[in-house]
Parts: structure tokens; C-alpha cells; sequence
């Protein structure tokens, strides 16, 4: 006791280092606030949503393919979150992700018992079906993993792209398919099927509106041709350069025609693959991926 007294004494005498010693004390408290603050921003950080629409690569691979989440959609009282992703088509055959070669994995914040199923609409969009979400989850993180074979590569540094959604997403909340996986992917076929039709009609219009417009324009070739035989000279070369530009605008048109159809042809040939895979799903030739069970996240994972 007489120790803390003679210390508080020394103290009171020697006003310097008393100042010393309060300003040392406040930027220690003030640094520790910092640091936890930086902590816990850190932490809060960590869990934030992925945004919808928006590329994600696949970290720790030289792939330029790109993976987005485009839908996400959940029902508190069916406690199911329906997730669609779209992968970036490829523009090098040798980098392709083929579907056999993407995998998925679940991994949630909180222990929490979910399942999961991967739907493989087409090779580039994938729909997620995750069972027992409840309404209180704080996060889940969707993992897609690029497992295509590269003879440089281990299993433990293959390219990867995380997606996470927590309970303060702007998730459309709205009542969701009950179905079955099965039934579900045949559902989720078929509306890429309606979807491939609806592309057809627009191709099918603009080879509409394209045939027009080269009606139109030989009719203005024709009436400059007409004309022609009655201007003069500069009149004449004006008129020229403007044939000169309808026939290009004619040929414009014609190429556009042309990859319509090409195009058309293209989505009629899906048509056919998908109803195809609906068949094979409906009896039971397709087998879907079997149903995954969530982790938890962890600082490792």
C-alpha cells in the first residue's frame, strides 16, 4: 500500500511524465478500437453477397471463362433457395468447362443441415436447388469448382469461384417449386425449350423487318434509275453514290438474314438435344448428380 501511494506521489510531483503516461494510455485504447473495429469490419466483410450479373473468374486458373449467379430465389416457408448460374461461353475448345467437369459444393456459416442439387440445364447454365434454408441462415457460400484435368495441376489447386448469399440478400422471396429434382429439371428444360422458341420468333421477325428493308430499297433503286435518264451530269453522280449505298445497305441486310437463320437452325437443333435429355431424365437414362450435403465455413475452406 505504501508502494502505490509513493508511486502516486512521484507521480503527482513530475507532471511531464503523468502527461506521458494518460497520452500513452489513450492511444492504446484508441489503437485497440481500431484493430477490433478493422476485426470485426473484416469479418463482416467476408460474408458479403455476390452480386447477381456479374462474371466471377475462377481463381488460380488461366481459364477466361467466367461463372455469374443471374437468379436467386427463396422461400422462408418451403426453406428452399433456388440458385441459377450461367457460365461464360467459351471462345477456346481446349479451356471449355464441360458439365461433367464443374462441381459444386455448399458450405454455410452456422451448422446447419441443408442438401443441394445441381440441375445441368444446358453445358452453360446450371440450376441449384438448396433444401432446409431457414429463414434465420446468416450466410452460404456456393463453391464452383473447375475439376477439368490439367496435367500441371493437384486436386488441392484447382480453379475455383465462390458465390455468397446471406439472409440480407435482395433474394426474391416469393413461393418456389416444390418439385422433385427430377421433375424440376424436366420443368427447368422445358422452359429453356419455351425460351429457344421465343429466340426463334425475334429471328424470325428481324428476317422479317431485313426483307422489307430490301424491298424498300430496291424500289429506291429503282426510281433513282428513272430519274437518272433526266438529271445532269453532277445530279447523275450523286445519284450513283446514292444506289452505290442502297446496295450496300441491301447487302447488310441480306448478311443479317443469313445469320438468322443460322441462328435459328442453331436453337432448333437445342430444342431437340434438350427434349432429348427430357426424355432421358423422365426414364431415368439421365441420372442427376446425387444430393450434397453442406459444410460449414470455416478459415481453411
Amino acid at each position: 500500500m505504501n508502494k502505490v501511494k509513493s508511486g502516486w506521489q512521484y507521480l503527482r510531483e513530475h507532471s511531464r511524465l503523468r502527461r506521458y503516461l494518460v497520452i500513452g494510455l489513450y492511444l492504446l485504447l484508441t489503437g485497440g478500437l481500431i484493430i477490433n473495429y478493422g476485426l470485426l469490419n473484416r469479418q463482416a466483410t467476408k460474408h458479403d453477397d455476390t452480386p447477381l450479373n456479374s462474371y466471377q473468374n475462377f481463381s488460380g486458373g488461366s481459364n477466361a471463362q467466367g461463372v455469374k449467379l443471374v437468379q436467386r430465389d427463396y422461400s422462408p416457408s418451403q426453406q428452399r433457395l433456388i440458385a441459377t448460374f450461367e457460365v461464360q461461353p467459351a471462345t477456346d475448345p481446349t479451356t471449355e468447362i464441360l458439365a461433367q467437369y464443374l462441381q459444386f459444393k455448399l458450405a454455410t456459416v452456422a451448422p446447419e443441415r441443408l442438401k443441394m442439387v445441381v440441375i445441368p440445364v444446358t453445358e452453360n447454365k446450371y440450376v441449384v436447388m438448396v433444401d432446409h434454408l431457414k429463414n434465420d441462415f446468416q450466410a452460404i457460400r456456393l463453391r464452383l469448382v473447375n475439376a477439368t484435368p490439367q496435367p500441371d495441376q493437384s486436386t488441392s489447386t484447382r480453379p475455383q469461384a465462390d458465390f455468397i448469399i446471406t439472409n440480407q440478400a435482395k433474394i426474391k422471396r416469393a413461393k418456389v417449386s416444390n418439385l422433385s429434382p427430377q421433375k424440376f429439371a424436366i420443368k427447368a428444360i422445358n422452359d429453356e425449350i419455351n425460351s429457344d422458341k421465343r429466340s426463334v420468333k425475334r429471328q424470325g421477325a428481324k428476317i422479317k423487318i431485313a426483307k422489307q428493308a430490301i424491298a424498300a430499297d430496291n424500289d429506291k433503286i429503282a426510281t433513282k434509275r428513272e430519274n437518272r435518264k433526266y438529271e445532269i451530269a453532277s445530279q447523275q453522280s450523286q445519284t450513283d453514290s446514292d444506289i452505290e449505298t442502297l446496295n450496300g445497305d441491301i447487302e447488310q441486310n441480306q448478311q443479317n438474314i443469313t445469320a438468322s437463320k443460322n441462328k435459328i437452325n442453331s436453337l432448333k437443333a437445342a430444342q431437340a438435344l434438350l427434349k432429348k435429355k427430357q426424355t432421358a431424365i423422365q426414364n431415368g437414362t439421365f441420372k442427376l448428380a446425387k444430393v450434397t450435403k453442406s459444410t460449414q465455413i470455416t478459415h481453411k475452406n
